[in-house]
């Protein structure tokens, strides 16, 4: 993949999402947040709340 593109575990988002009752797009992006061992920041407070080890509000970096 090129410099700036990251694969995702298919079988950690689809295990993400059916747990969580998330659609597989948004668990993507918190897979790869806890792949890369980064925060996922984020306006949607629906998801902080579903996966509060890896999102945090966007408000804190403001």
């Amino acid at each position: 993949m090129a410099d700036n593109e990251q694969d995702v575990n298919s079988d950690q988002v689809l295990e993400l999402a059916a747990a969580s009752g998330y659609t597989a797009y948004d668990c993507e992006f918190v897979a790869l947040a806890e792949q890369l061992d980064v925060p996922l920041i984020t306006s949607d407070k629906k998801l902080i709340a579903a996966f509060p080890d890896v999102a945090v509000p966007l408000t804190m970096f403001s």
